[in-house]
């Protein structure tokens, strides 16, 4: 066998390689949405518009501080976390496209050495499979970034969650006398 450019050997993979590039593309784009979107300027940005509210609240209504609270950091996690459902489906539909180039391959391949009959040759059939397979090949390497980009945005998130709570938590104690 020659060796192949990557472009020769996806293009064999037929049809169901789009879906494939589709979420390739996606999961490229919303992880440098992400990235610019979890920026420590932006996160800063963010916490420091929900201590603000919060101290609003305080000042004009005290009783009303922790649901303004609660409220705003829900609306600022909301905006943060934004795509990273998207990232989940990729990560979970990619192999699932993979699967599905390989399964129609296979059938092609059969369907076409049941019409051979005899004459079908094992060569024939190694060059069917590996075709096949290039799909599911290629929904992993789409699907194992996506979900490694997920996890660590997840991560982020959390550790942005768990330092907008300590902030707020600290300014509502010190101005309602919580402190213990």
């Amino acid at each position: 066998m020659a060796t192949q450019s990557l472009h020769e050997l996806l293009s064999q993979a037929g049809w169901t390689m789009v879906p494939l590039y589709a979420c390739s593309v996606l999961a490229g784009a919303m992880a440098v949405r992400k990235l610019v979107q979890l920026r420590r300027t932006v996160v800063d940005e963010r916490v420091s518009g929900v201590i603000e509210e919060t101290r609003r609240a305080l000042e004009a209504t005290p009783g009303r501080a922790v649901r303004v609270a609660e409220r705003e950091a829900d609306a600022a996690l909301d905006e943060l976390g934004s795509g990273m459902s998207l990232l989940a489906f990729v990560a979970q539909a990619a192999p699932l496209f993979g699967l599905l180039g390989t399964v129609l391959g296979m059938v092609d391949l059969f369907s076409g050495m049941e019409a051979a009959g005899a004459a079908a040759e094992m060569s024939t059939l190694s060059a069917g499979i590996w075709k096949a397979l290039l799909t599911t090949a290629a929904g992993l390497v789409v699907a194992i970034p996506t979900l490694g980009a997920h996890v660590w945005f997840g991560r982020r998130l959390d550790r942005v969650q768990l330092e907008l709570e300590d902030r707020v938590g600290r300014m509502l104690d010190e101005r309602l006398g919580t402190v213990t």
